[in-house]
């Protein structure tokens, strides 16, 4: 997940990408029947969670290394990535003239810490399975070849 040697990193910012649109559809969908129980969106509002997707997936940058990272280094990246995710969230929201009130904020933060958490560990697991088919394709060879 933090250098490039541990899988293509055009296909996890893909499925980064998918996830968050995804995870953004999910909150936004209960959030919006939730607290604007009454609203009508327009079709290009269909437009906005692959928007935020793509803006928050190009965010992965400054989690990309070319060195093996220490569990610091990583958490500060995490941490700025975060960061900068929510920026671009509440940037977004003044850009466009909506005014969050102070718990509309906090639901907006929630929702997206949540959804942040929710890509890194669909992203693990997926790595994870990675790690595990080659473990095994690894054992079948050394097995093999009798070593």
């Amino acid at each position: 997940m933090f250098t490039e040697k541990s899988g293509g990193v055009l296909s996890r910012y893909l499925i980064g990408f998918c996830v968050i649109t995804t995870g953004l559809c999910l909150a936004e969908g209960i959030l919006g029947s939730w607290l604007l129980p009454g609203s009508r969106l327009p079709y290009s509002a269909y437009l906005v969670p692959p928007g935020f997707g793509l803006l928050t997936v190009l965010t992965g940058i400054v989690v990309e290394s070319h060195r093996v990272l220490s569990v610091w280094e990583i958490a500060f990246r995490l941490v700025l990535q975060w960061l900068l995710i929510m920026g671009i969230v509440f940037g977004v929201n003044l850009v466009a003239g909506y005014r969050l009130t102070p718990l509309l904020a906090g639901i907006v933060t929630a929702e997206v810490t949540v959804i942040f958490f929710f890509v890194y560990f669909v992203m693990w697991l997926n790595e994870r399975r990675i790690a595990k088919a080659f473990n095994r394709k690894l054992a079948a060879l050394q097995a093999r070849d009798g070593k």
